[in-house]
């Protein structure tokens, strides 16, 4: 079971949590889905570590990461990065910070996206998203 610290994120980070984000990890801890073993943020210490190398390897990137963006863990596999921005609890789109071409996309509702998610975590990545999505902890 994942236990978030969402209050010490949101300081560590000065950003708030979307509650997306949160019903996305309830829905991973009611499934009792492993994060840790797909490479995906699973706990405070990763979020903590992995929005800081965002904020450090990426803040000199076209297009720059900024500091309200929240990476929770996954990306495309190909050096691009899903996240959230961290400005309000209500917010619902995940975007793509993508190298090549260089910018930001819309990908979708956070809703649309970690439903996606989790029916591929339901099947351990073996359905039709399965190369869609990957683990953003490299340094572990």
């Amino acid at each position: 079971m994942m236990d978030l610290d969402y209050e010490q994120i949101e300081e560590e980070l000065d950003l708030v949590i979307p509650d997306i984000y949160k019903i996305f990890i309830d829905a991973v801890n009611s499934a009792g889905f492993d994060l840790k073993k797909y490479r995906i943020y699973h706990n405070t210490e990763t979020i903590l570590i992995g929005n800081e190398k965002m904020r450090e390897n990426l803040s000199d990137s076209l297009p720059p990461w900024q500091n309200h963006y929240f990476d929770f863990g996954v990306g495309d596999g190909c050096g691009n990065y899903f996240f959230l921005h961290a400005n309000d609890e209500k917010v619902d789109q995940v975007q793509l910070w993508a190298h090549d071409p260089a910018g930001i996309e819309d990908v979708s509702t956070g809703t649309a996206f970690f439903q996606r998610l989790l029916k591929e975590l339901e099947i351990d990545f073996q359905g039709p998203d399965r190369y869609s999505f990957d683990g953003n902890r490299y340094w572990e």
